[in-house]
């Protein structure tokens, strides 16, 4: 690896276990401060087969040649905490939370594709419950633009929580989206225990959160909770053949997280222009993860 002030060049991925241990070593003070412009970038990066084998296991996609929508974001996750690790990053990694996902693909990346990659945050801005800034990534093949993404973090911050009392509890029903939802399609899922270990295997994030109870209680979860990626991967794969098209554009909000094992419902509804929307909820209502796929992509920008 070498590296400018504010820039990591990587010839290969750096170690998501290091990087978790550099979290939790972290001790910087949960307080508003600049967020500058940090960035990693990878010029010759490819899938492992393995692991991809793995991710396909635990989310349901098919074999066909092609790395699923949803993959390159796991692939590049040890480049987006190596930019929040980045000592002139202002929070401390550990505590963040993943509350927003956008990508958008303009043609499909081949299984075996080498791929150029650049991961940059900076700036935030203030919510009720303490500063968002977002993450964003560009995959390039053969020198164009064919993915990219915008990985929306929560920091939450002393006082967030009297700031956020009156906001609407995200367990109401939303008229409009109920509507939305009224004559989708539904399939019952079966979350198991050790979805997070079997996902941590196929995208090497152990964040202990995911792995176990014992694991996850320190950090203040009763239960293990399943990554927010393999939800949407999950998702994504179940709606089939609309997310095998060339160019999309896939949004994701994560509501609560979901906490291990459980029984939670899938929703997929057509909307107009070929779009297609999806939710997943727990029996009770629970709200997990609300999102759209839709056809095409806005035109790549330099």
């Amino acid at each position: 690896m070498s590296q400018t002030p504010r820039v990591l060049e990587f010839d290969v991925l750096p170690s998501l276990p290091r990087e978790l241990l550099r979290a939790a070593l972290s001790s910087r003070a949960a307080r508003p401060a600049d967020v500058p412009r940090l960035e990693a970038r990878m010029r010759h990066l490819r899938a492992d087969p393995r692991a991809l084998t793995r991710y396909r296991e635990v989310t349901g996609f098919p074999v066909d040649g092609f790395l699923p929508l949803t993959y390159p974001q796991v692939l590049v996750t040890p480049l987006h905490l190596a930019v929040l690790n980045h000592s002139e990053f202002p929070y401390r990694l550990l505590g963040m939370i993943h509350v927003r996902n956008r990508i958008q693909q303009w043609r499909r990346l081949r299984e075996g594709a080498t791929l150029s990659v650049h991961v940059w945050v900076e700036g935030q801005r203030e919510v009720r419950q303490g500063r968002e800034m977002e993450v964003h990534t560009r995959v390039e093949e053969g020198g164009a633009l064919a993915w990219s993404a915008v990985t929306t973090m929560l920091r939450r911050l002393p006082g967030a929580a009297e700031r956020s009392r009156g906001a609407r509890s995200p367990f109401t029903p939303d008229p409009e989206e109920e509507a939305r939802f009224a004559s989708s399609r539904t399939e019952h899922w079966t979350v198991r225990e050790d979805t997070g270990r079997r996902y941590a295997l196929a995208s090497g994030d152990f964040n202990p959160i995911h792995l176990h109870a014992l694991t996850a209680r320190p950090f203040g979860f009763s239960r293990a909770i399943a990554h927010g990626m393999w939800t949407v991967g999950r998702g994504v794969a179940a709606l089939g053949q609309v997310a095998e098209a060339p160019a999309l554009t896939l949004t994701s909000d994560f509501r609560r997280p979901l906490l291990l094992p459980a029984q939670a419902v899938f929703q997929a509804a057509a909307l107009a222009e070929g779009a297609t929307a999806y939710r997943v909820r727990g029996e009770d209502l629970t709200p997990y993860v609300l999102g759209e796929l839709r056809p095409g992509a806005e035109s790549p920008t330099p």
